[in-house]
């Protein structure tokens, strides 16, 4: 797998750009590069960017590494997933389900275009 961290508008944004198979390990990284990120005031939000991620082994596993990355970052910042384009929607349902708790600052998306939107509207505000 690749795993991209790095800032983007203006270093407002923490983008992670995933493709192919990821690891417990990969997904902690990216988790502490991203953390470490945002600890800067001037970031805003994190766009996860999975669409070329292959789907886990199980729906508790996607789940369990969203959690762990929304949970680890020190303070709430506004934060959009967009789910690999692999997921069909039973397998997505089955992830929404297995998530004990989702902040209501993080949301799924199906494209870029309506991830980077919606966190706009969070740095607006």
């Amino acid at each position: 797998m690749t795993v991209r961290v790095t800032l983007i508008d203006g270093g407002s944004v923490v983008e992670i750009k995933a493709s192919g198979q990821a690891t417990r390990r990969e997904a902690g990284w990216a988790t502490e590069r991203a953390r470490e990120l945002s600890a800067n005031n001037d970031v805003m939000a994190i766009l996860a960017d999975c669409q070329d991620a292959e789907p886990q082994q199980s729906p508790q596993l996607s789940a369990e590494i969203i959690e762990n990355f929304l949970f680890a970052l020190e303070r709430p910042l506004p934060s959009a997933y967009i789910v690999p384009l692999v997921w069909d929607e039973t397998y997505a349902k089955a992830v929404r389900k297995e998530l004990i708790e989702l902040p209501p600052n993080a949301r799924f998306f199906t494209d870029r275009e309506s991830a980077l939107d919606w966190l706009a509207g969070f740095q607006a505000a």
